[in-house]
């Protein structure tokens, strides 16, 4: 299949055109895997969709997982030598 966009910004064009040769391909094959890419990741609505039902964080849950991750925070400095 061929697709064909037109009134691309020259601007856009000349970006494409160096990430292609920074990678060593073609125009076309350096966007042919950009839209392999893309097409292979989920959508925000289909990301959101497969998130499971749960009732929002209460405040004492959140205060709690804040203690947690000070906690990592500090243990993680500590084994810096900071």
């Amino acid at each position: 299949m061929d697709v064909n966009v037109k009134k691309v910004d020259p601007e856009v064009v000349a970006r494409l055109a160096e990430q292609a040769a920074a990678e060593g391909m073609s125009q076309q094959e350096w966007i042919r895997q950009t839209l392999r890419r893309s097409a292979a990741r989920l959508s925000p609505a289909e990301l959101l969709a497969r998130r499971p039902d749960t009732a929002p964080m209460s405040d004492a849950e959140y205060s709690a997982l804040r203690v947690q991750v000070e906690k990592r925070r500090r243990a993680a400095i500590e084994d810096l030598g900071a």
